[in-house]
């Protein structure tokens, strides 16, 4: 992806553990009335600095707390954020907060059956985040440390995701 304003939507960015999780938790959503969709999977360096600007130095709201792609499960191709197939981030309606999360909810419980963690579990709830489910929460120094000198396919060795 060139362009840092655009989500990468690529699946074959992805761990291939990880990717076969998150297909079949989206064809399970779909057989069950839940159309979803992939918003973002991986995300390069630069636009995941995009991101973390966002309500800090550019315009509009916070949308991460990682400044980096080490400290984002999504810099590993081990994130996905998934949203409503047509509706995005409010299946029922932008001002519907309760109803929001728990149609997450429900989509969550199918990514979670197939061995992915849930972003609407964490301290700081992320609701349409989805994980591998080897994943701490967020990145740690070791995870950081074996991508620099061995690169993301060690890291998805070590997490049993490769």
């Amino acid at each position: 992806m060139s362009n840092v304003d655009t989500p990468n939507r690529d699946l074959s960015l992805l761990a291939p553990k990880f990717r076969s999780a998150i297909e079949a938790a989206i064809a399970e959503c779909a057989s069950n009335n839940l159309p979803v969709k992939i918003n973002e999977g991986f995300r390069s360096q630069s636009r995941q600095a995009w991101l973390y600007a966002q309500g800090r130095t550019r315009p509009g709201d916070i949308v991460t707390r990682a400044p980096t792609s080490l400290t984002s499960w999504h810099g590993y191709g081990l994130a996905v954020d998934v949203v409503h197939a047509t509706k995005a981030y409010w299946p029922f309606g932008r001002w519907e907060k309760r109803e929001n999360e728990a149609w997450f909810a429900q989509v969550a419980a199918f990514f979670k059956k197939n061995g992915c963690n849930w972003g609407g579990d964490f301290s700081h709830p992320d609701t349409p985040h989805m994980q591998w489910g080897r994943c701490t929460p967020s990145p740690t120094q070791n995870a950081r440390d074996i991508f620099r000198s061995q690169g993301v396919q060690a890291v998805w060795a070590k997490l049993s995701a490769a």
